[in-house]
């Protein structure tokens, strides 16, 4: 999952490059309210950010505003939403709030802004969420970028294989049982990485989720299991699909990759070597990959 630590890593993300005011707005999904950021004009890109980020992960400005001045970005308008129960949306606690709905919410916010098709960038958890969309409504689709992750599909789960509570079980238990978030840190932290000291995590969880509505993190985490689809439903969206992630990502996630990537008989896999999921939003290639593809249906 993207969780906040990434999110810091992705502040010099290599999507921003010259600086200029973006549309910030809001609108009624279905009851919640949904904020969104747009930038420039064309062809629709929606960007989908990982679970306990924001918008913001796809750069921002020295005040801490979501910036989207994607780079080489001409002809295409940039959609970036905080995806409920994140950022500045609307933050439910019941996870029958989550799941299919943060789907629907984009779908919504096309409807919103007369947007009839678009391409869909999702990192983590939003490829979780652009795979639901792409299964659902493929008609609404141009074209699909899955980074750090691929959509959650049914026999796919099956040849990947878990080792331990997810990530996901880890951090909601301690936030229902309102234990220091420290400890989720320690358990999470991949392996290879120095893991700070208790005291250390205690400190960095307070900076982490200060301000942020873990209750709302861990509903919307707790709904990814409806978020999962099958391989025909996904067949039925001809879109062309991009799996984008880095050399050093987790063993779990190149195995959900190639497991759908099997199902599917089809999609483009770019590696961008070096990266891991935390940092492979920064990497010059993440962003040129992403260019690549939605200009061409292609990467090199």
């Amino acid at each position: 999952m993207l969780t906040l630590r990434c999110v810091l890593a992705a502040v010099v993300c290599g999507l921003v490059s010259r600086p200029a005011p973006a549309a910030d707005d809001v609108f009624d999904s279905n009851g919640v309210k949904i904020r969104y950021v747009t930038e420039g004009k064309g062809e629709a890109v929606v960007l989908i950010h990982g679970w306990m980020g924001d918008s913001t992960m796809w750069g921002r400005d020295k005040s801490g505003n979501t910036k989207l001045n994607m780079k080489n970005a001409d002809g295409f308008q940039v959609i970036a939403l905080d995806c409920r129960g994140h950022g500045k949306s609307d933050k439910p606690h019941d996870p029958a709030k989550y799941g299919a709905e943060m789907a629907a919410d984009v779908v919504r916010l096309l409807d919103h802004l007369k947007v009839e098709k678009a391409h869909l960038v999702g990192y983590s958890m939003g490829a979780f969420v652009a795979g639901e969309v792409a299964a659902t409504h493929p008609h609404r689709v141009r074209s699909v970028i899955y980074g750090g992750q691929a959509p959650l599909v049914v026999g796919a789960k099956a040849e990947v294989k878990a080792a331990g509570p997810s990530e996901v079980e880890v951090f909601a238990k301690l936030v229902d049982e309102g234990k220091d978030l420290g400890e989720y840190l320690l358990a999470v932290m991949p392996a290879g990485r120095q893991k700070p000291t208790a005291g250390q995590a205690t400190a960095l969880a307070k900076l982490m989720f200060d301000g942020k509505d873990v209750k709302a993190l861990a509903a919307a985490g707790r709904s990814f299991d409806e978020l999962e689809v099958t391989a025909e439903q996904l067949k039925k969206c001809p879109a062309p699909v991009l799996f984008l992630h880095g050399g050093n990502e987790s063993e779990a996630v190149k195995g959900r990759v190639a497991a759908v990537r099997k199902l599917l008989d089809r999609g483009e896999v770019k590696v961008v070597e070096g990266g891991d999921h935390m940092t492979t939003l920064a990497k010059p290639e993440f962003a040129t990959a992403i260019d690549q593809f939605l200009r061409t249906g292609k990467v090199k």
